[in-house]
């Protein structure tokens, strides 16, 4: 089983953009995901996206998206004008860039009425998708372990099915998967072909009653048997797109920014050993 891996920026969230460009091109990474931030401030230098844009194509590194963009639940009152101007200009950097797509996620306090909580949230998402769809763009719709909305796989589905937009799919992270209530089953009730990306990370070794999704490690490291799951998510979704590491982790972003770059080559080797001997075993 082959996979194609990407580089989460994320990952490294304190090295600036031109630091982490040099590391992509010594570990010979050719798709990465890109942190909005970073390229925010290329910005306020007064660089321009078709400049990044045109360094990445010239090494040969594919940009397979942005993160992240927010869409507000109706109840927690977001200034909406501020809200769309927001995507908006996430969504135009995204294409400036020559990325793909760009990560939403829903943040905010649930209303009292859930299911109409959810079908605004779905309105908003829908008219966020024409968005990106009049770009080229797709969204890759990320649920967040522990959230009021969008908090479970399940309901990421669900939030999909009400959007019912072509340019609108899911992210699965594997950490806000392991710590919220969802399970691998429901991925049987996941449209075809609305897996849009897996990000890669695995869980750190404590009580899952105070476990949380923010306790990241690399993956081999940790609870998630990383290999088994994607294998699994494979099986299921038949998803042959890009598998990205992200270590959304404090821990992690303390590190030396080369050794985290080297410990996340020596996870993957690991993870396409163990995955290349569940394939042995099935001969």
């Amino acid at each position: 089983m082959k996979l194609k891996w990407a580089f989460a920026s994320a990952t490294v969230m304190k090295l600036p953009w031109d630091d982490e460009f040099k590391l992509w091109k010594k570990y010979k990474w050719k798709a990465v995901e890109i942190w909005f931030d970073k390229v925010k401030a290329c910005m306020e230098q007064g660089r321009t996206c078709a400049e990044l844009g045109s360094r990445m194509h010239d090494a040969g590194i594919r940009p397979i998206g942005v993160a992240p963009g927010v869409v507000w639940t109706p109840a927690s009152g977001h200034d909406p004008r501020h809200e769309m101007g927001e995507l908006t200009e996430r969504l135009d950097v995204t294409l400036a860039l020559g990325a793909e797509a760009l990560t939403i996620v829903v943040l905010g306090k649930g209303g009292p009425d859930p299911a109409s909580e959810y079908d605004r949230v779905a309105d908003k998402l829908r008219k966020v998708a024409e968005m990106a769809a009049r770009r080229g763009l797709r969204l890759n719709l990320e649920f967040l372990a522990g959230l009021p909305i969008n908090g479970a796989m399940g309901s990421c589905i669900e939030l999909l099915q009400k959007v019912d937009h072509p340019a609108v799919g899911m992210l699965l992270d594997l950490c806000h998967y392991y710590a919220s209530p969802s399970h691998v089953e429901e991925l049987s009730r996941l449209p075809k072909g609305k897996l849009f990306l897996v990000h890669v990370a695995d869980a750190q070794n404590r009580p899952m009653e105070i476990l949380g999704c923010e306790h990241r490690c690399f993956p081999g490291e940790g609870r998630i048997d990383v290999p088994a799951l994607l294998a699994e998510i494979r099986t299921r979704t038949r998803y042959n797109g890009y598998f990205s590491v992200e270590l959304y982790d404090k821990d992690v972003w303390e590190m030396k920014p080369d050794q985290v770059f080297k410990k996340t080559a020596d996870s993957i080797k690991a993870i396409r050993k163990a995955l290349k001997g569940k394939a042995g075993k099935r001969k």
